[in-house]
């Protein structure tokens, strides 16, 4: 029985052996991810990024600017969404087993004040899964992802939170009043739970914690911006992914101070998939973004 365990151990995914260890979950990556982080004070880290409209084929880019200047990366989107099978902008690194990242977000109009006067006009963080198709392979029904944005959603000239949850390409949405255009945003990946945080000035708290056991080991995490949703559903989502919308009432400058990225320090017992606010507070929200 030693000798077996021994062998398939070794040999595990090649030969198949059913033993106990074969249902065993492979150990998260321990590798340090803080180096996957940017403080947008140097302009050519933005190399670092990639963008899913290159990465996936549709090569139409729905970002007017991409800039990194004075320590603040700066998105300027033209009229764009994600919802269903509309795909928008995201500008991502990929990420391999459980992860924190956090941003500090100013989202306005393109006035660079006022909330954005255009509907679903928001920016912030977003994790998805990779998808297996491409622009010449596109089948609807395929998008996974969560996001936690700010800016404006179904009252345009009042400031926002959006949290979206897509799952085969089915959205479920939810939107939150915030004070001002300014905040920190924060998503951690643990296990199969996704929780997404939120500091508007008035301490962190936890806006929602999503099972997402469908997603993989390695997802694309990073920045997302979108704006006048109206005039984007105006054409099919194929036509939406593959063009350059330049008309419409695009109505959203995001601007993103940094994005730091660091392993989640879970306590010893945790089952984090049903700990209180209180409990994910120890080591999320304040405490991770140290």
């Amino acid at each position: 029985m030693t000798t077996h365990l021994v062998l398939c151990a070794a040999l595990l995914a090649a030969s198949g052996c059913q033993t106990g260890l074969a249902n065993q979950t492979p150990a998260a990556p321990k590798e340090d991810i803080a180096p996957l982080s940017d403080e947008f004070d140097m302009p050519d880290s933005l190399a670092n990024w990639k963008q899913v409209h290159k990465t996936e084929g549709w090569n139409a880019d729905q970002l007017a600017k991409y800039s990194a200047e004075n320590g603040w990366l700066t998105m300027v989107p033209h009229t764009s969404t994600w919802y269903q099978d509309y795909r928008g902008v995201l500008v991502y690194k990929e990420v391999a087993g459980d992860f924190v990242v956090t941003t500090r977000i100013r989202a306005t109009g393109r006035d660079g004040q006022s909330a954005p006067r255009s509907m679903y006009s928001l920016g912030g963080l977003m994790v998805r899964t990779p998808r297996p198709d491409t622009r010449a392979t596109f089948q609807p029904g395929r998008e996974n992802y969560v996001f936690l944005s700010l800016g404006t959603a179904d009252q345009p000239g009042r400031f926002q939170f959006e949290v979206k949850t897509t799952q085969n390409s089915q959205s479920d949405l939810e939107k939150i009043l915030a004070p001002s255009s300014d905040a920190l945003l924060q998503i951690a990946k643990i296990g199969r739970s996704i929780i997404l945080l939120r500091n508007d000035g008035n301490g962190w708290v936890v806006q929602k914690q999503y099972d997402r056991q469908d997603m993989p080991p390695t997802l694309q995490v990073g920045l997302t911006v979108y704006t006048d949703y109206p005039s984007a559903s105006r054409v099919s989502a194929f036509d939406h992914n593959a063009n350059v919308i330049r008309g419409g009432n695009p109505d959203l400058i995001a601007k993103f101070d940094y994005v730091r990225f660091r392993r989640p320090a879970v306590p010893a017992g945790l089952n984090v998939s049903r700990a209180s606010d209180a409990e994910l507070l120890k080591f999320l929200g304040a405490a991770a973004a140290k």
